[in-house]
């Protein structure tokens, strides 16, 4: 019986199939069906009830699957105390995140890395950390505004703010707005959220400005490469465009004026069975991705 197979069970009753599950790892649907029934003729007790429609926990399963998660939690902090004392930490952590935050992830993550060069990530981008990281068996995600369900543990990584910018190109070619009414007249680049919701009225802490959308997209990153591209003004977040903006390819413009803030959380199903690898990028990001902030 191999710690492999057991994990894999668990991963099963969260998603409710072994096709999701088989999906989450990456593996043959035939695998995970396989191993299973190993499992179950070495336990010599049927623990899930198969049908076409459905996967469900027998009553024998229902009382195995909560001992077992018990017992996986002191094997993974066993684990963890010996890799604490060889100080050579190894294994996989699997990260959801959103597309727009790729800018100030990867350096963090270089970084981490460097650090721990024998722990592999796996990067998923996700939209809706409530399914995606059962669904994609990831170990924690990054979120940004309010979280929709409490069952998950969540730990604030930072407030994020966003700022009006626009290239030197097109400030040279349609001069700069000093006003929020010269900002109404000029081109604007606008981000279109998830729910198809055009972001052309610009919320700032004590007013609202109405732009004239000319190229809008529901990626951050197309609509920083749009702004760094001389097609218009934006108003984004600086922690996603931090290159462009240390390297004067990105100028803040009516800098008096700041957004309201978004609160961007790090989310977790549990602390149970969290393994070493995955503490330590968790620890690594609250502390590294505000300090980026605030360059």
């Amino acid at each position: 019986m191999r710690i492999e197979d057991l994990k894999l069970f668990t991963i099963v009753v969260k998603l409710g199939s072994f096709t999701a599950a088989a999906n989450a790892l990456d593996l043959p649907r035939a695998n995970v069906s396989r191993r299973i029934g190993e499992l179950e003729r070495a336990l010599n007790a049927q623990l899930f009830f198969r049908t076409t429609r459905q996967l469900r926990l027998t009553q024998h399963g229902e009382a195995y699957y909560h001992e077992l998660l018990t017992v996986l939690e002191g094997f993974e902090q066993a684990k963890n105390k010996l890799l604490d004392i060889d100080d050579k930490p190894v294994g996989k952590v699997k990260v959801g995140f959103l597309p727009e935050s790729d800018e100030a992830l990867q350096p963090a993550l270089a970084k981490f890395q460097l650090l721990y060069p024998h722990i592999e990530l796996d990067l998923r981008i996700t939209n809706n950390y409530v399914t995606d990281i059962y669904s994609q068996a990831l170990d924690f995600v990054l979120h940004a505004g309010k979280i929709q369900d409490s069952g998950f543990i969540a730990r604030r990584l930072l407030s994020l703010g966003r700022a009006i910018y626009a290239s030197p190109e097109y400030i040279q070619d349609k001069g700069e707005p000093k006003s929020l009414a010269e900002l109404a007249q000029h081109q604007a680049i606008c981000y279109r959220w998830p729910d198809g919701t055009l972001d052309d009225n610009w919320d700032l802490i004590t007013d609202t400005v109405k732009v004239n959308c000319r190229f809008s997209c529901n990626h951050m990153g197309f609509v920083r490469r749009a702004i760094v591209g001389g097609q218009g003004i934006g108003f984004m977040p600086p922690l996603f465009a931090l290159a462009a903006i240390e390297s004067k390819n990105l100028v803040r413009i009516l800098p008096e004026y700041e957004s309201k803030k978004e609160d961007v959380w790090l989310i977790y199903p549990d602390r149970k069975g969290m393994s070493l690898p995955t503490r330590l990028l968790i620890d690594f990001l609250l502390q590294e991705i505000p300090q980026r902030a605030n360059l």
